[in-house]
């Protein structure tokens, strides 16, 4: 059985982090209490869902998101980027778009990630709370410093940021087999069972080493990657 330690504060949170070296947080849960999670179950839980950083505001025209928002929140939102709203809205389940959190979603680090792609191309930043406090980031920072134990606080994107946002899928109700996004020169694709890359040339995909899984061969998901670039290219 997984030990859960409840943080009362970020700050908190962040310490135990550094001090319990097999841990992660514990935001909706959804990955890290399933069967079959990614994360071992000898792993410590640190328990921030009762910390207050949940909510969508807009100041100074930037989005805040909070990284404890529910996906269901930010796809009903009006304030939110129309093509970060279609991405949340690619966790097909109800029960899971109200339990899963933007900042787990997208901290994990998942090649199925229902956000990754989306706040990739965004070129947002996030707020974070380290050992030295509160800091800023690029989205492309934090994601590139996998061993990171940072908290992420909220993400803020900018209000007239446009972009799409693209699955291709067994069905609706299936991980995707690739996620493509592109926002205004930046492109990110997610590859079920293969990796994530991004950057500015729409052919970036072509840097993922592909593997077969449940969702397709390699061949396949390439080919699929490459479908939505064109598609893609067609929106820009």
């Amino acid at each position: 059985m997984r030990r859960i330690i409840s943080a009362t504060s970020a700050e908190e949170a962040v310490k135990l982090r550094h001090e319990i070296e097999n841990s992660s947080y514990l935001a909706g849960g959804t990955e890290v209490m399933r069967l079959g999670s990614s994360i071992d179950e000898e792993c410590t839980l640190i328990d921030i869902s009762s910390l207050p950083l949940s909510g969508i505001t807009k100041e100074n025209g930037k989005i805040r998101i909070g990284a404890l928002t529910p996906l269901e929140d930010i796809r009903n939102s009006e304030l939110v980027p129309a093509f970060i709203r279609e991405a949340a809205s690619f966790a097909a389940s109800l029960q899971l778009r109200n339990a899963a959190t933007i900042g787990g979603n997208f901290a994990l680090r998942r090649s199925d990630s229902y956000m990754a792609a989306a706040l990739l191309a965004s070129g947002c930043t996030l707020r974070v709370m380290c050992t030295k406090g509160e800091k800023e980031k690029s989205v492309s920072e934090y994601f590139e410093k996998k061993g990171c134990r940072a908290l992420i606080l909220s993400f803020d994107i900018d209000e007239s940021r446009k972009g799409s946002v693209n699955r291709i899928g067994r069905s609706s109700h299936s991980h995707a087999a690739v996620i493509m996004a592109e926002s205004m020169g930046i492109w990110a694709y997610s590859v079920s069972g293969s990796g994530i890359a991004y950057g500015s040339d729409r052919n970036v995909y072509e840097s993922i080493d592909y593997h077969s899984d449940l969702t397709g061969s390699a061949e396949y998901k390439k080919y699929l990657a490459s479908v939505l670039a064109e598609e893609g290219s067609d929106d820009c």
